[in-house]
């Protein structure tokens, strides 16, 4: 009688041809997206009051950022334009992006904030934050918002860290520090509320 012959190497059947997937660099992540946080902030100081920011992607080659705005005739479009063009992006290391929105506060009000999103290899969702802010004069408003991510900001302080060496790598960097350090608290009357 045959019996069945194990092998100590076999692989999983789902893994015959031995594709391996990117391991997902969190500090790189964390760098791009600090990187683009500080765009953001410095394009609201040259902004005038009335224009918005062009949503932009910033595609990455290692620590060499490309920034690419999507201008368009209405912000939807922008950001449409934006959304498919980061889909489409899978060269590189990453890429980061940000817009600025409006975030629906459930009373009736809507809120001005300021989206940053930010992929590399490995990560199967990008990852997304954003940050409350005020226009006239320009404060930001309370701290750092994180959508859940199971694969992301798993050691957070490593992970704070890198994104303020990401803040840093703009020459605004250190302007961008100083907005956050001087962030006031949400509830106030302080938001870009409607």
């Amino acid at each position: 009688m045959m019996g069945m012959v194990r092998h100590r190497h076999a692989l999983p059947f789902n893994n015959v041809f031995q594709v391996k997937k990117p391991i997902m660099d969190d500090s790189r992540l964390a760098r791009y997206l600090g990187y683009a946080f500080s765009q953001a902030v410095h394009l609201q100081h040259v902004l005038a009051p009335e224009e918005l920011t062009v949503p932009y992607v910033v595609y990455w080659d290692h620590e060499v950022p490309t920034p690419v705005p999507y201008p368009a005739t209405t912000q939807a479009e922008a950001v449409e334009h934006a959304r498919a063009a980061r889909a489409q992006h899978r060269e590189g290391t990453g890429w980061s992006s940000g817009r600025e929105g409006w975030l629906d506060l459930g009373n009736g009000t809507k809120a001005e904030v300021l989206l940053i999103e930010g992929w590399v290899p490995g990560l199967e969702a990008p990852l997304e934050m954003f940050v409350y802010y005020r226009r006239e004069p320009f404060r930001l408003v309370q701290g750092f918002l994180w959508k859940d991510h199971p694969q992301a900001r798993q050691d957070r302080a490593a992970f704070a860290a890198e994104f303020k060496r990401g803040i840093l790598m703009q020459p605004f960097g250190e302007q961008c520090l100083q907005c956050v350090e001087q962030a006031e608290p949400f509830g106030d009357g302080s938001t870009g509320s409607r």
